[in-house]
């Protein structure tokens, strides 16, 4: 496969064309990498991975407080070092990003306005408006790149990239629609480049005209006016001009992120229809695109067909630290699949440690390790759900003895509805995987048995992991139990069909996604919404937000919102809506409006002195991530 041939960047071999995308990553105290960052990016490059790109690294604190790592400090190094010298031992470089700072997207202080290249609106706190960085502090910031990127140099990073991308300070000085400036910063396409030329200047002066320079770009922002294609094209043509190394190549802005960072809705591939263009604008450019790019023959179409040189992955990289071994020996089915949920995202920007919904280990490689069991304790899970599942098979990778038992005939509990709808393949992937793994281990699986305290007492476990979710919530109005209103899981997975005119009774992320699914299918759909909009429960990354907002509305569902169901009818709904009611003809009616957790067995169990640990939503209605972390965590720290 193409995608595991070597390729030059500069004069630094990579030895195949996979790179670790650069995402978030919390710093140390002083800004430097902490022990746990070195772990997760080691791990990467102990999978095969070819280029390891950090996360944002900022030069300087002058102007805005650290929203990333830092890295201008001589004693930050060390660790630095450590991580350059870790990756080299599996074959990896290491390419260091480096950014003169967020400018207008600083989302750390509500109080203090911005930096940024003109007097515009902050993005996180938008009352508040940016003060125009001076001409002397854009001095100041090239000095500090060149500064920056000489300190990773003599680390042993064998390569920097420049985050000029996703609307922070470099893209806001190149973009027209951002930079107002009048002094030699601003002005004209040439006076706009300025600092990023600069920049990479400096990077040639301090660290010499062999270091390898690549840059982050955003080639257009998609679907808002940020930056127009033929902007970036010019940019690109620009950076082409000046030599650097490596185009990186992204598409979107945080008005749409979901154009930006991969949600769980978008198709694999996504960037690469911007490519040939791309290709054909800079031929003498080496080119490196993301977006959902886990997919192995889609990676390999890419680079085999010339759109790009290098592919980088971020996302799966993280459900999978293994991802390229095993692509380049065969064991795809051992791949643990990205689901696109975007918790890794959404986390991070609450300060948290990186994680993922998928892989407990992620950010905590060490912390988190399995160990042998010492003694063989005996494991019985009751529920085949995705936290049910990960129970059993951390318990099998133990060597405890284990049993699952699942009351329906198939496993993936409401993970397996989360994966039917077309747009959701990537969750249906994940559950074929753990079934996969259960079957690996050889665990006994119990199907069609719904357990009662008798089973526990004759099984005589010296654990009991409750993972049976959550039962649908059905609102207690006039007409519910008519044969025609269902419950959208049932609908998902196909155990119930449904008419033409479909009403969906809830808004939030299993009611927008059904009625999506059942728009796609040809179906006329009504979501009906107490609250004044869709989504408002829904707890996630704001690209998947962004983007199921956009399904709903291509797809032609028609929303309700702050609409009251008050009775079901043989031929419709009734519905309060404007302090009048109203009548939504309907063949059907869908119920999803969230869930509500059983804690009985769970109690007699434990009343009959079996320890008992509940996890997912048996504790309480939730995420996949809450169900496979408690039950990876349950069974690690037994």
């Amino acid at each position: 496969m193409d995608i595991f041939t070597k390729c030059n960047i500069g004069n630094v071999t990579i030895k195949n064309r996979i790179a670790l995308a650069p995402m978030g990553q919390p710093a140390d105290i002083d800004g430097g990498f902490t022990q746990s960052n070195i772990d997760y990016l080691v791990e990467r490059a102990k999978g095969g991975t070819g280029l390891i790109i950090t996360g944002c690294t900022v030069c300087s604190e002058e102007f805005e407080p650290r929203p990333c790592n830092l890295h201008n400090d001589f004693h930050q190094n060390d660790r630095l070092g450590k991580l350059a010298d870790q990756l080299h031992m599996y074959g990896a470089k290491l390419c260091l990003q480096l950014s003169p700072g967020i400018g207008r997207m600083n989302f750390i202080d509500p109080f203090t306005p911005p930096y940024s290249a003109s007097p515009v609106p902050s993005y996180a706190f938008p009352e508040l408006t940016c003060k125009e960085m001076p001409t002397a502090g854009v001095k100041s910031l090239v000095k500090a790149m060149g500064y920056s990127a000489q300190l990773a140099k003599q680390a042993g990073v064998d390569m920097v990239e420049v985050h000029a991308y996703g609307g922070y300070l470099i893209d806001q000085f190149t973009s027209a629609y951002w930079n107002k400036r009048t002094d030699e910063y601003g002005g004209s396409f040439e006076n706009r480049t300025r600092f990023l030329r600069e920049i990479i200047a400096e990077i040639r002066k301090t660290c010499g005209e062999d270091f390898p320079i690549a840059v982050k770009l955003t080639i257009d922002s998609v679907d808002d006016p940020e930056r127009p294609l033929a902007e970036g094209i010019a940019l690109a043509q620009a950076l082409e001009a000046l030599n650097i190394d490596l185009l990186h190549v992204g598409r979107g802005g945080y008005s749409c992120r979901w154009r930006m960072v991969s949600s769980v809705y978008q198709p694999e591939g996504f960037d690469l229809a911007a490519m040939p263009e791309i290709r054909k604008a800079v031929p003498s450019l080496k080119i490196m695109a993301h977006g959902k790019l886990n997919h192995a023959a889609i990676a390999e179409k890419a680079v085999s067909e010339g759109l790009v040189d290098f592919v980088a992955i971020g996302h799966g990289l993280l459900a999978e630290p293994h991802w390229v071994n095993k692509v380049q020996n065969n064991k795809m089915d051992e791949i643990n699949p990205c689901i696109g949920c975007g918790e890794c995202h959404f986390n991070a920007m609450k300060g948290k440690i990186l994680s993922c919904a998928v892989n407990p280990t992620t950010g905590y490689e060490k912390e988190y390790a399995l160990t042998p069991a010492g003694h063989k304790h005996k494991i019985m899970v009751i529920g085949g759900g995705p936290g049910g599942m990960k129970t059993a098979i951390t318990a099998a990778k133990r060597g405890f003895e284990v049993t699952l038992w699942e009351k329906n005939t198939y496993l993936g509990g409401e993970m397996a509805a989360a994966g039917a709808p077309r747009f959701k393949k990537d969750v249906k992937a994940n559950v074929q995987y753990m079934i996969q793994e259960i079957y690996k281990h050889r665990i006994d699986v119990k199907y069609g048995k719904e357990v009662t305290l008798a089973d526990v007492r004759e099984n005589a476990p010296d654990l009991v992991v409750v993972a049976t979710g959550a039962s649908p919530i059905v609102i207690p109005v006039p007409g519910k139990d008519l044969p025609h209103v269902k419950i959208a899981e049932d609908v998902l997975l196909e155990k119930e069909s449904v008419g033409q005119k479909v009403v969906v009774i809830g808004g939030g992320l299993v009611g927008c996604e059904t009625g999506a699914e059942l728009a796609y299918q040809g179906k006329d759909v009504v979501i009906v919404e107490m609250m004044d909009d869709i989504l408002k429960t829904a707890a996630h990354f704001v690209a998947n937000d962004q983007n199921l907002r956009y399904l709903v509305k291509q797809s032609g569902v028609d929303t309700w919102t702050s609409a009251k169901l008050t009775e079901i009818q043989s031929d419709g709904v009734i519905v309060e809506k404007d302090n009048k009611l109203q009548k939504i003809p309907c063949d059907n009616v869908v119920f999803a409006v969230g869930f509500r957790a059983d804690h009985s067995l769970a109690e007699q169990i434990e009343e009959a002195g079996f320890h008992v640990v509940t996890i997912g939503d048996n504790v309480k209605p939730g995420k996949i991530i809450d169900a496979v972390h408690q039950g990876y965590h349950a069974i690690r720290v037994l």
